[in-house]
């Protein structure tokens, strides 16, 4: 799986990300890392509209900051509290209400003809690592947390920046929650 993410650093630190608007000035969004078939990036939901379509990619949407979300995909309502994931596809209609305020979401896209997607929060631990192999990422949603590589010294990180899994298995400890994303080619 090709990536445009540093692979000689394995933590994309999320402030020294740029940031573009995204649909009707809806909000900013932020691209973490991307590849052939795939993007990770988060975004902010300032005020309620229409999401961009993806035709061919599918997508998981999940609220990282923020209350709820309500969106309404192809007619059908879905009330999405933070941290929970939510896949549907890019090609119909999505529409998002801001009930109790803005939100910010993580969002992962995949070309659905030849890439998958996995998106995983988990509670992050102090003595039991999180280890990120090839095709994953981990984006510290919310707590605090360090990242070691193979040989290397603990590394702090900071909400939302991201560890790039790789063969030598970044292990990332800590007390919080984390996304843990996984990209894999489809046969």
């Amino acid at each position: 799986m090709t990536s445009t993410a540093n692979t000689a650093a394995p933590i994309i630190r999320f402030p020294e990300l740029p940031s573009a608007p995204w649909g009707n000035n809806n909000g900013r969004v932020k691209d973490i890392a991307s590849g052939t078939g795939w993007r990770l990036s988060v975004a902010s939901v300032d005020k309620p509209g229409a999401f961009t379509a993806f035709p061919g990619m599918d997508r998981i949407t999940v609220p990282v900051e923020g209350e709820l979300l309500v969106l309404t995909v192809d007619g059908a309502e879905h009330g999405m509290e933070k941290f929970r994931p939510f896949r549907y596809s890019g090609d119909v209609p999505a529409e998002a209400a801001l009930p109790t305020g803005p939100v910010t979401v993580l969002n992962t896209f995949v070309d659905r003809n030849t890439t998958g997607a996995a998106v995983m929060v988990v509670e992050l631990s102090k003595k039991n690592p999180q280890t990120l192999g090839p095709g994953q990422l981990l984006v510290l949603l919310h707590g605090s947390a360090t990242a070691t590589a193979a040989g290397g010294s603990a590394t702090a990180l900071e909400p939302l920046d991201t560890v790039v899994g790789a063969d030598e298995r970044p292990a990332v400890l800590g007390r919080g929650y984390a996304a843990v994303v996984s990209f894999y080619d489809l046969d």
